[in-house]
């Protein structure tokens, strides 16, 4: 292999493990859907224990 090829090899590979990465982040980042999209989550107020409830 020749020292020039190796080079362009090099710097492909560099490119390419640092530009993947960005846009499979920057994708991930943009399908994420607003708070107000989301469906709401009820949640309950804890269940009364019939003990202390009487007194």
């Amino acid at each position: 292999m020749k020292r020039a090829h190796r080079k362009v090899h090099t710097r492909i590979w560099t490119i390419l493990g640092l530009l993947l990465p960005l846009v499979f982040f920057t994708i991930l980042a943009m399908r994420q859907s607003p708070p107000a999209d989301r469906p709401a989550v009820l949640i309950e107020a804890p269940a009364e224990s019939s003990g202390e409830a009487s007194q």
